[in-house]
């Protein structure tokens, strides 16, 4: 377990960016021409309690542990390997499809053939890069369905969308080798596991052999019982942790870096708290080198901030994280409403500009 972790801060986009940046006051973020951090925050794990530093850009060659952080801000500073044709210049949108009876916020609503290729039309419309498959639930409290039942919810649209949309990228939402295996022989182009290979050991060896970009989802438990008092020595830390033992495994044993896409799991496995801790400091994950993608949409945790005022599609809280991720560098977005979304990043993304 490492002790210092780097967390880049006061990020600056567009004209702002360019001039630091060629100024020295500042570093590229991800390799972005347009997008820099003017500081790093210094986050330091110890034994009776953990200490947060910050420092300018221009302060860190006076550091006395510069060398233990040299790594972790060349990570951050590097560009990221692109995925297809999608190179991370510009948000990228993966609209939800859930063909499943059950699902905490679209269950039933398409799993008919026909309603979820009207669905995958307009979320192609109005702007989604990647549409998510999934055929089983995985909110809080989901029980476990069988291969067979997964792969007969997901096969015929998988076609379908192959068919129509020939170049339209899709990703399989499983946790399960034979559902990845039967998945990718339909022409599913990246895997998206909530359980970030824990929960198949068989589903190492398919993103292996396959060479299929990995979205690895962080998740404390399972499904059925991840609500049930999950607990943190330190939320952001731990995941952090987490992903770079992961991913060590992953590189050790023949994964690619192109391969890698990690998601830090919103409200999988975390409380509200542990929530608001995880997208307040997700430009924590910029350290791992890896392309990160978030999923808030109509979490639990809005209608937790919302109280009595609740509401089904929690569409004003989903857009409002995502605007923050995407101020902290974030670049990859797993929403049920992609014209809203796409509509708010653009208009959001020009103010960030000016």
């Amino acid at each position: 377990m490492r002790s210092i972790y780097i967390r880049p801060t006061n990020i600056v986009f567009g004209q702002k960016a360019n001039y630091f940046i060629k100024a020295g006051t500042a570093k590229n973020l991800c390799g972005l021409e347009d997008v820099g951090f003017l500081s790093v925050e210094i986050l330091k794990r110890q034994s009776d309690r953990n200490t947060v530093e910050e420092y300018s850009i221009l302060e860190l060659d006076r550091l006395d542990f510069r060398n233990q952080i040299e790594s972790d801000l060349n990570k951050i500073s590097s560009k990221r390997n692109n995925i297809f044709n999608l190179n991370f210049q510009n948000p990228i949108l993966m609209g939800v499809l859930n063909v499943t009876p059950d699902s905490f916020s679209d269950g039933g609503k398409y799993n008919t053939t026909f309603r979820a290729l009207d669905h995958v039309k307009s979320m192609i419309d109005f702007g989604a890069h990647i549409i998510d498959v999934g055929g089983e639930s995985t909110r809080p409290g989901a029980k476990l369905i069988s291969e067979q039942d997964e792969i007969a919810r997901v096969s015929e649209i998988i076609q379908l969308i192959k068919k129509k949309y020939s170049n339209q990228l899709i990703s399989l939402d499983t946790r399960k080798s034979k559902v990845m295996q039967h998945g990718i022989s339909l022409g599913v182009d990246i895997l998206n596991d909530i359980s970030a290979l824990d929960f198949d050991q068989l589903s190492f060896q398919v993103v292996k052999d396959s060479g299929k970009p990995i979205i690895l989802n962080h998740s404390q438990g399972i499904p059925e019982s991840m609500q049930n008092n999950p607990t943190y020595e330190n939320v952001l830390l731990d995941i952090f942790d987490y992903f770079e033992n992961k991913i060590k495994f992953l590189k050790d044993n023949g994964i690619k870096d192109e391969q890698i896409i990690i998601d830090p799991g919103i409200g999988f496995g975390k409380t509200l708290e542990h929530n608001l801790e995880l997208i307040s400091k997700i430009s924590i994950f910029h350290g791992l080198g890896y392309p990160i993608m978030v999923g808030p949409s109509r979490k639990s945790f809005i209608g937790k901030i919302m109280g009595e005022k609740d509401n089904p599609q929690r569409l004003g809280g989903t857009i409002a994280s995502i605007l923050y991720s995407y101020s902290q560098g974030i670049q990859l977005f797993r929403v049920h409403d992609i014209q809203e979304t796409s509509e708010a990043l653009k208009v959001y993304s020009q103010f960030l500009k000016k």
